[in-house]
């Protein structure tokens, strides 16, 4: 068989093929020169079917029909050319962005990180550390140097040295060391390393997951963080605290006065023992200013960064109960544990967990993850030769965040390719000019650029990824779409139905004129109803009501007869009220010139019916509402019609009925 023999044979076959996903997936619908099928029709018929409404003929029909309106709408919108303004690409952007973050992340090891950040959340971890600094773009000789000190460090510790003394000398964390206080006469002690108690995203994650696999009085290998080396001891593991409600009474230390400080303590803890309010001793005894108007009260904490002694009784206690005195560096204090918020279930902490996790550097693994299969994907390539001729061209200038591109360098040569298409070294360089400030002093220039570029390369690759979405993944592809049909209809019908309901008052007023007797008040009575101030005003009242349809008083008239005084006797307002909206009027006969009294709660109420108004239509401003949203559906019926005339369209009924006749 010849190579034509072959073609032709290809050809016929794809022509076959194409034939047979038409026949598949048909036609439905066309709208000018836009074909909708059969599966894209359903696809968005059953997203909207929330009621799960059967699929026979009346429910599909009548959903086609509002289809095609939508269909004709956003065809208009595309002809008025909304989808080329700068607003809308802007708002389309936005939800796009939204949108591909599932795409764009690691779903699965997400979930995993979520769900182990959970597990340890539960628990607080009391450790104590020794530090060796190191940054993670030190040279690989000062790296290897540090590595060596730690590891040396390590080998006294096991040899048997105490860790807070092994801290204290070696640990390059100054906390670990005793120092100068504020003032001369002072010092403030070293903490030996220890860091207290810690929960789940409190500290750099390798350090965290180092803690939290260790055995309570085990000593970690060395463990890198983006500050160095750690050797981690875990000190204690509780079940967590949660976050707490406490306040407490503070005697704080004074230098050589350490048993009067000592005595006051325990006579303010005697008081409570005899019974006296916990807040009057601390409006008595308590040196802590900020929380004294307060009854002692601070603001809800958990364990993280709180002195050692001060949170470990809280652990046992109950609400209500008050500690015994407890020394930390700030004092003496007596603690009484008001409330506790513990850790809620995996649900409830969801949302928070996960929030706090996009921010931490943790979230990379999932992006490592998702870069990693990408490059794979994509057959990506990096030359590390041509990486390596930017580093004579940076100069000093890089550590002032002030180095710029040599001109005329040569940088033509490509730096990695991904799927095949070229990155020059010029792209990598211009990428390095604007993110130079990440470096800091005495960093090594060549793994700066190295581990700038793993970033440069991840952006790239994932943004090469975020390009491709829509051809990648046609249900992504199908929300685009709807997002933007949505957003070219909404601007639209802002404008054509909405605003123009309720800026257009001479047509909405015509309007209101067409379907006024749609709005009619019920059968409703006119009615005078007077406050008198007393039995006397009362019978005055009464006595010109009677006298009233002869003379033709009217209520403002009795009104001005009866109060001569800047005290009024009588007042009264006039209500037009249907039955069920007034309910001395409901209790009153609705015949004219019927005067009935109400006496309730001192009150001396008289209700008179002046008039009986038979049903007329409701003024405008009263339902403007309700007519509004009634132009707005007429508006819209009208504008629909008219877009039907304009454009053409064409169901296949054949097609139609396939979809509800099983």
């Amino acid at each position: 068989m010849n190579m034509k023999s072959v073609l032709f044979s290809a050809f016929l076959f794809l022509i076959a093929f194409s034939s047979v996903v038409a026949q598949n997936d048909p036609v439905l619908l066309t709208i000018g020169n836009e074909n909708v099928t059969r599966s894209e029709f359903l696809a968005v018929y059953n997203k909207n079917n929330v009621k799960e409404e059967p699929l026979n003929e009346e429910n599909v029909k009548e959903y086609l029909e509002l289809f095609i309106n939508y269909k004709l709408k956003v065809k208009e919108a595309e002809a008025l050319m909304l989808d080329t303004s700068k607003s809308f690409k802007n708002e389309l952007a936005g939800y796009r962005k939204q949108l591909a973050q599932p795409y764009l992340s690691n779903r699965e090891v997400t979930d995993q990180l979520l769900q182990e950040a959970y597990e340890r959340s539960k628990w607080d971890i009391r450790a104590s550390h020794i530090l060796v600094k190191v940054t993670l773009n030190s040279s690989p000789a000062d790296t290897l140097k540090a590595y060596n000190k730690i590891m040396d460090i390590r080998k006294k510790l096991v040899a048997g040295g105490k860790f807070d003394e092994i801290a204290r000398k070696y640990s390059e964390d100054e906390s670990a060391k005793d120092r100068p206080g504020r003032d001369a006469s002072t010092t403030l002690k070293g903490n030996g390393g220890d860091l207290g108690y810690f929960s789940v995203l409190n500290l750099y994650y390798e350090f965290e997951t180092a803690a939290y696999n260790l055995k309570v009085g085990e000593i970690s290998k060395p463990i890198r963080t983006p500050v160095g080396y750690h050797l981690i001891l875990v000190n204690d593991r509780k079940p967590a605290l949660g976050k707490v409600q406490a306040g407490h009474i503070l005697v704080k230390t004074v230098p050589g006065k350490e048993d009067s400080i000592k005595a006051r303590i325990d006579e303010a803890y005697k008081s409570i023992l005899n019974g006296e309010d916990f807040e009057t001793v601390v409006k008595n005894y308590s040196d802590d200013k900020g929380t004294v108007s307060k009854g002692g009260m601070l603001p809800w904490f958990g364990s993280f960064r709180m002195s050692p002694a001060f949170v470990l009784p809280l652990y046992t206690m109950k609400p209500g109960e008050i500690s015994k005195p407890v020394e930390t560096d700030y004092g003496w204090h007596i603690i009484k544990l008001v409330d506790v918020k513990p850790i809620g279930t995996f649900d409830e902490s969801k949302s928070n967990l996960k929030t706090q996790i996009g921010r931490d550097k943790r979230s990379f693994i999932a992006r490592d993850k998702l870069v990693s299969k990408l490059k794979a994907e994509y057959h990506f390539t990096a030359d590390e030769k041509v990486l390596k001729e930017i580093v004579p061209l940076i100069t000093d200038s890089i550590y002032s965040a002030s180095w710029l591109v040599p001109a005329g360098a040569a940088l033509s040569k490509t730096v990695c390719t991904i799927a095949g298409e070229p990155y020059l070294l010029s792209d990598f360089a211009n990428y390095l000019v604007h993110k130079q400030s990440q470096i800091k002093q005495g960093d090594d220039k060549y793994t700066f650029v190295k581990t700038l570029f793993n970033q440069y390369s991840e952006e790239m690759i994932i943004e090469y990824e975020n390009e491709r979405l829509e051809g990648k993944y046609p249900e992504f592809k199908a929300l685009m779409k709807e997002y933007r049909d949505g957003i070219l209809l909404f601007d639209l019908m802002d404008k054509n139905v909405w605003s123009k309901a309720v800026k257009d008052t001479a047509g909405l007023k015509s309007y209101y004129e067409t379907i006024k007797e749609n709005y009619k008040y019920g059968p409703r009575a006119e009615a005078a109803i007077y406050t008198c101030k007393g039995e006397t005003e009362l019978k005055a009242l009464q006595k010109l009501l009677k006298k009233a349809p002869k003379k033709g008083y009217t209520p403002e008239t009795i009104s001005s007869m009866l109060n001569k005084d800047t005290i009024p006797a009588v007042t009264y307002q006039i209500v037009k009220v249907e039955k069920g909206v007034n309910a001395l009027v409901d209790q009153t006969p609705w015949v004219k010139n019927q005067n009935s009294v109400y006496r309730e709660n001192n009150e001396i109420k008289l209700v008179s019916v002046l008039n009986l108004l038979n049903p007329e239509p409701k003024p405008l401003q009263e339902v403007k509402g309700l007519v509004t949203a009634e132009y707005q559906n007429y508006l819209e019926q009208q504008w629909v019609k008219d877009l039907r005339n304009k454009y053409s369209w064409k169901v296949n009924d054949e097609v139609l009925k396939s979809i509800y006749v099983k």
